[in-house]
């Protein structure tokens, strides 16, 4: 039983590795796409739009099929195949350079619906095998995907680097796609285990949770639209200031470090101190950084470090997040109330930054002027945490 609890937390952790790899290439490919290509960073900001809107839409309904079935193992994988294969789309544009938007396009609609798999799922199956110690398992898990968050930037930047735009990233999507089989004969260990963790078809919720999901929903999805609307313009207001899509890269790798620390603390802070708690520490300590970021942006050593404090704080969602959820929910809903949380209240609420982001640079607005007014939206999610119902005959 030991032996099994830790080839699920390795497979899914490597799951998560490779699934977060892809969450700052798009972001690091609008630097050479503006660039190289001169494709216009609008119509980038509106590409990432298109995927993690997608990402978060698509999620509920694959989270519902996957309550209803045992396929965990076969969704994971697909998940991160279309990944692979949307690098590989990416990649098409630098070949093809007069089709650029349309491929652009197409790498961005796999690589949502991609991304919309592994974390209500991922999630789902750590709440399942963990139980109560899931907090820390979850922390774990999500400090691999933040490792791989982190590393990608400065890998496919080595990459391009090493072997050009064209054969620097096809080697990338080669070796997800090997990654991806790997992942699939791994958790082919992993079953729900009885019946009563695959919901029947008339099993519905207590109305009260919906309250719960609702409220909290909304927080979750004012606060993504801050942290993910700046991450996805990150590369470009980096390299604004010191004029190298290296070290925009590079910062990336190094500003995402905190996240590979915070996610196993915050899981362990999930499960020993709530999940009310440390989403509401984690949301203040995210605020103030941000803030002090903002202030020492010119100072790269320091914004560097003051970044990946923020990281710390703002990526530990993972284990917060859908630790709080299975504090809250039956086992036999997990994987469709993580991708409500998850999907739409922290992916699309991350579009709708990335989409305001994007129309305030569309109207002359600077990206310093527009990451403060982002910065506001942080300040009313933390303003709204105290309407969260505090136990479960609250809601």
């Amino acid at each position: 039983m030991e032996s099994q609890r830790l080839r699920v937390l390795t497979f899914t952790s490597l799951a998560h590795f490779v699934n977060d790899g892809t969450f700052l290439l798009f972001p690091l490919l609008m630097v050479y796409y503006n660039t190289v290509l001169k494709v216009s960073l609008v119509f980038l900001g509106a590409m990432a739009v298109i995927y993690t809107l997608l990402s978060g839409l698509l999620s509920p309904p694959i989270g519902e099929f996957a309550d209803r079935h045992d396929l965990d193992a076969v969704l994971v994988f697909l998940g991160i195949a279309l990944e692979a294969a949307s690098v590989g789309v990416f990649a098409t544009a630098f070949v093809f350079r007069s089709a650029p938007y349309i491929l652009i396009t197409l790498g961005a609609v796999v690589l949502g619906v991609g991304q919309a798999f592994y974390h209500p799922i991922g999630g789902a199956v750590l709440s399942r095998t963990f139980g109560k110690s899931s907090g820390r398992a979850l922390g774990l898990n999500g400090a691999l995907g933040s490792v791989g968050r982190s590393l990608s930037p400065s890998i496919v930047t080595l990459l391009i680097v090493a072997a050009g735009l064209v054969l620097g990233l096809s080697i990338f999507t080669i070796y997800m796609f090997v990654v991806a089989a790997l992942i699939l004969v791994g958790l082919r260990v992993y079953n729900k285990g009885s019946r009563s963790a695959v919901r029947g078809r008339g099993e519905k919720l207590d109305r009260g949770y919906y309250k719960f999901l609702l409220i909290l929903g909304v927080i979750v999805f004012i606060r993504s639209m801050f942290i993910t609307g700046t991450t996805n313009f990150l590369g470009e207001y980096i390299y604004h200031i010191y004029l190298s899509k290296t070290l925009a890269g590079i910062f990336l790798t190094v500003g995402f470090l905190g996240s590979i620390v915070g996610q196993p603390f915050f899981g362990w802070l999930t499960e020993r101190k709530g999940g009310l708690f440390t989403f509401t520490v984690t949301s203040g300590l995210a605020l103030v950084t941000f803030f002090l970021f903002m202030l020492a942006s010119k100072q790269l050593v320091l914004s560097s470090l003051i970044y990946s404090i923020f990281t710390f704080a703002a990526f530990s969602a993972f284990p917060v997040l859908l630790g709080y959820v299975s504090q809250v929910f039956p086992k036999n809903f997990y994987t469709v109330a993580n991708s409500y949380v998850w999907g739409v209240g922290n992916v699309v609420g991350g579009s709708a930054g990335t989409a305001l982001v994007t129309a305030l640079i569309g109207v002359g607005m600077s990206l310093y002027t527009s990451f403060y007014i982002m910065l506001g939206l942080a300040v009313v999610s933390m303003a709204l945490i105290p309407l969260i119902p505090r136990r479960k005959g609250s809601f």
